[in-house]
């Protein structure tokens, strides 16, 4: 066979482990959002299939797994080529890791089918969970087209996400000490919005990985993040020093 045969035959294998990959991703992109929708829906038909589903994206990262070390161990990548297969290696980690994440949710919203929320609690979600399913989906593009400027661009919107979610964990903790009542429900709340703002942090990552598979490095910058929740204090509003 020919080098020039050699070649067209990885660039065919690259692309099918691509085209794989990105139905992973799409799979899991979808779970995170329909359980964020089940947990402000009360929707617990929705919440259990996606719990149920989630077994589904583990069998494709095994599927996807065998793939990509089937044509390292057939085609001896090296340099450029072997780096857009340990892109795919690196975001097959972050979807699976994001489908973990959606049925974290799932099984939150099934706890707290009864429980009402403040609609502008619920609109800060929408808002914070869009964000993120929208920095996924358009990260799984950057990588499937290999665009590096792209790329770049998702990975700056991760602030937006974690400024989102920073505002909306203190908004949850003033109402904790506002309304008692329903304090065990606030606090799910608090896990499902930090599982969330996980996904962003998967997606972005996922954004490096798709540079990486269209450049053969990583971001020269270091990534920081803004997500100020975990230094919040739980100290909300004047004490009673009666």
């Amino acid at each position: 066979m020919t080098k020039t045969h050699i070649m067209k035959a990885f660039d065919e294998e690259l692309g099918e482990l691509t085209t794989m990959i990105a139905a992973m991703g799409n799979l899991a992109a979808m779970l995170f959002a329909e359980s964020v929708q089940a947990l402000l829906q009360s929707n617990i038909g929705m919440a259990l299939n996606v719990i149920d589903q989630d077994q589904q994206v583990d069998a494709l990262k095994r599927k996807v797994t065998d793939r990509a070390v089937l044509v390292i161990t057939r085609r001896q990548p090296v340099a450029g080529d072997l780096d857009e297969i340990l892109a795919g290696f690196k975001i097959i980690e972050d979807l699976e890791r994001i489908g973990d994440l959606a049925k974290n949710i799932a099984k939150r919203a099934t706890v707290l089918v009864a429980e009402p929320f403040p609609q502008d609690i619920v609109e800060d979600v929408e808002r914070l969970s869009g964000l993120a399913s929208a920095q996924v989906r358009q990260g799984l593009d950057a990588y499937v087209s290999r665009n590096a400027e792209q790329a770049l661009i998702i990975r700056q919107q991760d602030d937006a996400i974690d400024k989102l979610h920073t505002a909306l964990f203190k908004k949850i903790l003033v109402r904790m000490t506002e309304d008692h009542a329903h304090v065990v429900g606030f606090v799910h709340l608090l896990f499902c919005a930090k599982n969330i703002e996980r996904v962003g942090d998967h997606a972005t990552n996922i954004a490096e990985a798709a540079y990486l598979a269209a450049t053969g490095v990583l971001p020269a910058d270091e990534r920081v993040a803004h997500d100020g929740s975990s230094t919040t204090s739980t100290d909300i509003g004047p004490r009673d020093h009666s």
